[in-house]
């Protein structure tokens, strides 16, 4: 037991950091790690992917909050795009939940790991704009559905799809990664409860479960992150952001393709 929590509370610590740094809720990494976490449990196959997505979204929740609040500290939140986006994420996010509970979990890896590809190919080469365009709402709003949808489906906070879209249409990088984390938030908010209303599972796992969430590796896990979000969040202001994306997308790729093996 003890060796569980310390890996969980491990986690958290990497998860956090990069989820202040970067913006993204770091379901990009928690998703495989708890898969994988959850198979060395004994949990069923069958579930551990669907406990990993929850689990994910309520450990992003109190990222997105954390790192919210300290990139607002730094004045770097675009609020007006953050507001214009938030409707269409948070129905896109309410979809996206309600029907990948229904999909078999070798479905949701698969999905997964494309998306990844695609994230990190976007990190690898994507282009990061300058200055401050205006958005429109007919350019805000069917993007703040897709990311929504997308995010919500693999359990990621929206940083990976939002950044890369508010920089293509010039927002300045660390502008886009501070708005992203705040777009993160309604988006793992609304993903979280539904999960939370869901029925339990009743066989495959260790009963520790609310919902979908398991609720000791959320614990586990945020109490790590606590400790490094605020620190990620802060080095964004300082450290050459564009090479640690890179870093980062070598990684997710990594954790995407042994989470699409091991549930096969």
């Amino acid at each position: 037991m003890l060796t569980s929590w310390l890996l969980l509370v491990m986690l958290g610590l990497v998860v956090g950091f990069f989820a202040g740094l970067l913006g993204i809720g770091g379901g990009a990494i928690m998703v495989p790690a708890l898969t994988s976490y959850f198979l060395w449990r004994g949990f069923s196959p069958d579930l551990v992917v669907h406990l990993a997505l929850a689990t994910s979204m309520s450990c992003i929740v109190i990222n997105a909050l954390i790192s919210t609040r300290t990139h607002q500290q730094h004045q770097a939140i675009r609020w007006p795009i953050t507001w214009k986006m938030t409707p269409t994420v948070l129905l896109g996010s309410a979809v996206a939940t309600v029907w990948v509970i229904q999909i078999e979990a070798q479905t949701i890896a698969l999905v997964f790991l494309l998306l990844m590809v695609a994230v990190a190919g976007q990190l690898v080469w994507g282009q990061p704009g300058s200055g401050g365009a205006q958005l429109t709402w007919g350019r805000l709003l069917p993007g703040g559905l897709v990311i929504g949808f997308l995010s919500a489906m693999i359990a990621i906070g929206g940083g990976s799809l939002s950044v890369p879209f508010l920089t293509h249409h010039q927002i300045n990088i660390k502008q886009a990664i501070a708005t992203a984390a705040s777009i993160g938030l309604p988006l793992s908010l609304v993903a979280c409860m539904i999960y939370l209303l869901q029925t339990a599972p009743e066989h495959g796992t260790s009963g520790h479960t609310w919902g979908f969430i398991h609720w000791p590796a959320t614990v586990a896990i945020t109490a790590g992150s606590l400790l490094t979000t605020p620190m990620g969040a802060h080095l964004t202001h300082r450290l050459p952001v564009l090479t640690l994306k890179r870093l980062f997308a070598a990684v997710i790729l990594i954790l995407a393709i042994k989470m699409y093996l091991s549930v096969q």
